[in-house]
């Protein structure tokens, strides 16, 4: 009987290990998934500005009548 009861203690603390282990990979996730967004939104917003500086590039092109055409 003590055997099975020392099995049952040792198979609580393995759990434990496993749900402390389960804990830790949760944080990491969410702190992955954090800096991915974070990291989108960078790239987001430099792909963007580039749009942005293209269009103004060829607004101020068809303005210029003067501007070199292909």
């Amino acid at each position: 009987m003590d055997d099975m009861s020392e099995q049952i203690d040792s198979m609580a603390d393995q759990i434990k290990k496993i749900n402390n282990r389960i804990d830790f990979l949760e944080l990491q996730i969410k702190s992955t998934e954090s800096n991915l967004k974070s990291e989108i939104h960078k790239s987001e917003g430099l792909i963007l500005d580039e749009v942005e500086r293209i269009h103004n590039i060829l607004n101020r092109h068809m303005a210029d009548p003067k501007a070199h055409s292909a």
